[in-house]
């Protein structure tokens, strides 16, 4: 019995990791179930998402977490929904007993990319996609301090989302990783053939490597000024998200209540 799940940001190649695991794995890997029936049992909703970020890891989330696993069947299993990582997953892997068969690949993408593809869809225009899909700079369990990204107008929301989801994710690995396996990759290098080898190799998995074609790419391409407008603002920016997360678990922050 093997599980495959992600700590990652949304717009990270999520959906194309899923037809990649598919096709390498020989499953029916899963991006993200959203029948109506799924919200609440095998997919976060609203609620759940909100009480983890503001609340932290509470019986209502547990309990969340108790019905999805319930879901998912025995021999390998893989799924690269996003939003599972913002709502008590690695948390709930462990305190279920599901660690020793569980690995939590760290999905990670070129940072002025994900942010233009976030400008461009306009993903945090209206507060409802935030809750369902991203995070909230109003949420009171944020390693990150939103003020600091006010300055960068309609960048500034979008840029605090890729810094606390980068930080989050060191978070995992320095609390964590001791008691769960943890793999990390990178989109950029994980769609040419050789970081997608390298990348099966490190998951354990063997025989010929399969390629995907891409997935869920944004159709409004987006202009140059917009790209090179980021990329000046992020290159401006310093940022260790292995020391903020360390210096933030030394300060006792936690998603646990």
């Amino acid at each position: 019995m093997t599980n495959y799940f992600v700590i990652t940001a949304g717009r990270t190649g999520s959906a194309w990791l899923a037809d990649f695991l598919s096709a390498n794995l020989k499953i029916e890997a899963i991006h993200e179930p959203l029948g109506i029936e799924d919200f609440g049992t095998r997919m976060p909703d609203i609620r759940t998402m909100r009480t983890y970020n503001n609340h932290g890891n509470t019986r209502f989330v547990q309990e969340f977490w108790e019905r999805k696993f319930q879901t998912i069947p025995d021999g390998t299993y893989a799924e690269t929904n996003h939003t599972l990582c913002k709502c008590g997953l690695v948390e709930n892997v462990i305190s279920n007993g599901r660690a020793d068969f569980t690995t939590l690949i760290i999905l990670k993408r070129n940072i002025v990319k994900q942010c233009v593809s976030y400008l461009v869809r306009n993903d945090f225009g209206n507060i409802t996609l935030a809750w369902q899909w991203y995070l909230h700079p109003s949420y009171s369990r944020k390693i990150i301090n939103a003020d600091a990204f006010s300055q960068f107008g309609p960048l500034g929301m979008p840029l605090w989302y890729c810094y606390e989801m980068a930080t989050r994710q060191e978070y995992y690995r320095q609390k964590y990783a001791d008691q769960i396996k943890m793999v990390d990759v990178s989109l950029d290098e994980a769609v040419h053939e050789e970081g997608a080898k390298a990348f099966l190799t490190d998951l354990g998995i063997d025989g010929a490597c399969v390629m995907p074609p891409k997935k869920n790419a944004n159709k409004a391409q987006p202009s140059q000024e917009l790209v090179q407008q980021v990329t000046t603002i992020v290159e401006k920016i310093t940022f260790d998200p292995a020391k903020v997360a360390g210096d933030a678990i030394k300060a006792g922050f936690a998603f646990e209540p």
